[in-house]
């Protein structure tokens, strides 16, 4: 494995633990805004979007999953999690080859919702089922936000796997 092949590798790995971490602290401490004892505001999600955008299907699904097993309801939030995250990894890459608005790519996430509904009321669990189609429409906005932000502040930040490929010559100009 070359320099570039390392570099890439461990900046990945970089991005996952750290938002892995990050999502496994806010799942396992709830820190979830809530309306009374629905939550409505999860940082989880916009942590598993960034996963996918940033590290693509592998590091979203893996950011995911270590969202989804910390929190309530394990059984119902880690296909959430875990396939949002893969789903989103694999719709930036599309956008990033295509040089989309990257911000679609939270729509990865935004498709799981009605997944986690399904595995809801399998289990029965009907008080919760309006709860997270409420925090399914808030998340889903407030992911493209954070995108849309990220992507204003620094374009290339989505691309920087493809700035690793350029040589160090070709970055300075």
């Amino acid at each position: 494995m070359d320099d570039t092949g390392r570099i890439r590798l461990a900046r990945k790995a970089g991005v996952i633990l750290s938002l892995g971490a990050g999502s496994f602290i806010a799942g396992y401490f709830s820190l979830q805004l809530t309306i009374g004892s629905a939550p409505v505001f999860d940082p989880r999600d916009i942590l598993v979007i960034c996963g996918g955008v940033l590290a693509g299907p592998v590091g979203g699904g893996l950011v995911g999953l270590s969202a989804g097993i910390a929190g309530q309801e394990p059984p119902v939030f880690v296909p959430l999690y875990a396939l949002g995250g893969i789903l989103t990894g694999l719709l930036a890459g599309f956008l990033r080859r295509e040089k989309r608005w990257m911000p679609g790519a939270a729509l990865g996430l935004g498709a799981c919702y009605p997944l986690a509904g399904l595995l809801m009321m399998g289990m029965g669990l009907w008080d919760r089922i309006a709860a997270l189609a409420f925090q399914a429409l808030v998340m889903q906005f407030t992911c493209i936000l954070v995108l849309s932000i990220i992507g204003s502040l620094d374009p290339a930040i989505f691309s920087w796997e493809d700035e690793m490929e350029k040589s160090p010559k070709d970055s300075f100009t």
